[in-house]
């Protein structure tokens, strides 16, 4: 049983040049995430498809090999190279606009069902990467932004065409929002539009905010250790456009995201596959929920894990923002009457003899589970501890809780007033994406927020 893994537009390839040194340190050649060595002295392929409009971030991921000599950070097992043959680029951008990043260069084959020439090959990518699974494809993983036009408007075309093609395998996207003050004037656009979409299509959504992770990036809160991941090649055009004075990078903010992946999609038995299902399960029990955030913590020893749990919960605490469990009750949260509609966590390097305090005070930092719910927060645990981080008791944590509805809430209010203003909007008509596409996202937004509001 195996998941694929879809990386679409320069941000999602270039996490994925971050997040699969990582996967290969903790499974080393496990089917689930990688094809078999082709020969002998050939590395083994991540079940990965790279997309983007434009070739150079994927010819940057394909010209490099990880492990052996040609890394000082990684070690030999941990061997890896991206397969060309489920890389599909063009020569051109998306112009920084979903409309065009979905419709393709065309524009009109929205209207005419047509299919974009880079989606289709990206299709084909996938489809080869279906066939070869270990046993059966039991799930998908697609990362991007919400941001530019590639990111949003591409990544949501794969994202329906992906629902099309394989309507039992458990969808899932990592979607990252884009920063605030961002450079892109319609980037509020591309992420309405996009998130409506998700909402429709995928079974959960891991939304990351662009100013927390570089807040996490720059000052190391709620990491708990030092880098672990290789160094990603590319970016720098977009992380000078973050400033040196902000001190993160993209590579850095890439290495949150990572952080808060690894235990989560790592397995501690080698024998036991990834189960996109299984986490969403836990995470998304309704359809109307389907906005997850991530969180992890870590606590280091010099001669191995720490004997207690309580520092690496209180690092992913300060990831969260949600300060200490005590700051959290004196707030006014009553038991029963929290924010957290559900919550999926994995331990790793600590042996729990009893499960309850633990997962009642990993609880109790996220805010406390909403009336309804009777389990609030699944915990996994493993005494074992992550290979990337041997001395360290590990916690990450996918949330699906109120601040969700928050979070969407400040980027449909964003989008309707720049959208009752007029501005730049004849961009998206002229590709396609008229005013019905607009109320209807906003429509969708609205009910996502409600919802939220109303657990």
């Amino acid at each position: 049983m195996s998941t694929v893994f879809v990386h679409v537009g320069q941000a999602g390839c270039q996490l994925a040049q971050a997040l699969w040194p990582t996967l290969a340190c903790e499974r080393p050649c496990s089917p689930d995430l990688f094809c078999p060595r082709a020969a002998p002295g050939q590395p083994p392929r991540p079940r990965a498809v790279l997309v983007d409009g434009e070739p150079k971030v994927i010819e940057a991921a394909l010209a490099e090999r990880r492990g052996g000599s040609r890394s000082t950070k990684v070690e030999a097992w941990d061997d890896f190279a991206f397969d060309p043959s489920a890389a599909a680029w063009s020569q051109s951008g998306r112009g920084g606009n979903f409309a065009l990043g979905y419709a393709g260069d065309g524009g009109a084959g929205v209207a005419a069902g047509g299919r974009p020439e880079l989606v289709g090959q990206a299709l084909e990518c996938m489809r080869r990467q279906s066939e070869a699974c270990h046993g059966a494809h039991i799930g998908t993983v697609l990362t991007h932004s919400l941001g530019g036009g590639t990111g949003s408007g591409l990544g949501s075309r794969l994202a329906v065409e992906l629902r099309d093609e394989y309507p039992r395998v458990p969808l899932f996207t990592l979607s990252v929002l884009p920063i605030t003050a961002g450079e892109n004037p319609v980037q509020c656009f591309n992420a309405l539009l996009a998130l409506a979409t998700l909402q429709e299509v995928a079974d959960g959504v891991l939304l990351y905010e662009n100013d927390r992770l570089m807040a996490l990036a720059s000052d190391g809160k709620g990491r708990g250790g030092p880098s672990r991941a290789p160094p990603a090649s590319g970016g720098a055009r977009a992380a000078e456009a973050l400033g040196s004075d902000a001190g993160a990078s993209l590579m850095a903010m890439n290495e949150v995201i990572t952080s808060d992946l690894s235990a989560l999609l790592c397995p501690p038995l080698t024998g036991t596959p990834l189960d996109i299902g299984e986490v969403l399960a836990s995470a998304c029990p309704m359809p109307t929920h389907r906005f997850l955030q991530a969180f992890s913590g870590e606590a280091s020893a010099p001669h191995g894990p720490p004997a207690e749990v309580k520092p690496a919960l209180e690092a992913l605490s300060r990831a969260a923002g949600r300060g200490s469990a005590t700051a959290v009750r004196s707030s006014g949260t009553r038991a029963g009457g929290g924010s957290v509609l559900s919550a999926y966590a994995v331990l790793r390097g600590a042996s729990l003899l009893d499960v309850a305090p633990v997962r009642g005070d990993l609880l109790d930092r996220l805010g406390g589970a909403v009336a309804w719910q009777p389990h609030g927060l699944d915990l996994r645990h493993s005494a074992a501890p992550l290979r990337s981080a041997p001395k360290s008791v590990h916690v990450s944590a996918l949330v699906n809780w109120k601040r969700t509805g928050q979070v969407i809430g400040s980027v449909a209010e964003t989008a309707r007033k720049k959208y009752n203003s007029g501005m730049f909007v004849h961009w998206y008509h002229r590709n396609g994406f008229g005013p019905g596409d607009f109320e209807h996202a906003f429509e969708t937004l609205e009910t996502v927020v409600s919802d939220y509001n109303a657990a």
